[in-house]
C-alpha cells in the first residue's frame, strides 16, 4: 500500500473517532481504558481520550490513580502543565491550575514540562509548579492512598448493596428461562 493512502486512512480514522469524556463531580469513578489500563478518578476530576485509544493518551484535569497495562507503545497522561509518559506502571497524578504532581507507586515514569523533564521512580513524588523551571523530587508521602481507600470502601459497600438485587435478578432469569424452556417443549 502506498504511503499516501496509509496517511489518508489514518487521517480518516482519526476524523471518524470520537472523544470519550468522564467527569466525576462529587463522586469517584473507576474506568477501564480500551487497552485494559485502569484509571481511578478522585472527586472533581475528569479525563478524556480518543475512543480508538491510538495513541494511548489520556487528558487529565484533577487527580487520578493509574494502573497501566504494559505495552510496546507509550502511555501518556497530558495535563495543563505537562505530560507523564510510561510503558506500564502504577502512579498517581494530581493536576491543578497551579501545579502538577506525580507520585509513583510502582515502576518508572517521566514527567515532561515546557522547561524540563525528569524520570520519577517508585517511592518518589515529583512536583512542577506553574512559573518555575524546575521539577522538585521528594520522598513520597503516598497521600493518594487515602482517597483510593475511600473509593475502594465505596465500591465494596456498593457490591454488598447490589448482591441481593443481583441474586433476585438471577432468580427471575432462571424462572423466565424455565418458562421459555417449557414453551419450547410444547
Amino acid at each position: 500500500m502506498n504511503k499516501s493512502i496509509v496517511i489518508l486512512l489514518v487521517v480518516l480514522c482519526t476524523a471518524c473517532s470520537k472523544t470519550i469524556e468522564i467527569n466525576t463531580n462529587e463522586d469517584y469513578e473507576s474506568v477501564v481504558l480500551p487497552d485494559g489500563s485502569h484509571v481511578y478518578l478522585n472527586h472533581n476530576s475528569s479525563i478524556s481520550y480518543d475512543e480508538n485509544f491510538i495513541p494511548r493518551t489520556v487528558n487529565l484535569s484533577g487527580e487520578a490513580f493509574f494502573t497501566v497495562v504494559p505495552s510496546t507503545s507509550v502511555f501518556t497522561v497530558a495535563s495543563e502543565h505537562g505530560t507523564i509518559e510510561v510503558l506500564g506502571t502504577e502512579f498517581n497524578v494530581k493536576s491543578t491550575s497551579k501545579q502538577i504532581a506525580v507520585d509513583v507507586k510502582k515502576g518508572l515514569v517521566e514527567l515532561k514540562t515546557e522547561y524540563n523533564k525528569s524520570k520519577v521512580k517508585k517511592g518518589i513524588k515529583a512536583i512542577y509548579k506553574d512559573g518555575e523551571q524546575t521539577i522538585q523530587q521528594i520522598k513520597s508521602n503516598r497521600e493518594y492512598r487515602k482517597w483510593v481507600r475511600s473509593l475502594q470502601r465505596e465500591f465494596k459497600k456498593l457490591g454488598k448493596e447490589l448482591k441481593p438485587v443481583l441474586k433476585e435478578i438471577g432468580n427471575e432469569f432462571e424462572k423466565a428461562g424455565k418458562k421459555i424452556g417449557d414453551e419450547f417443549k410444547k
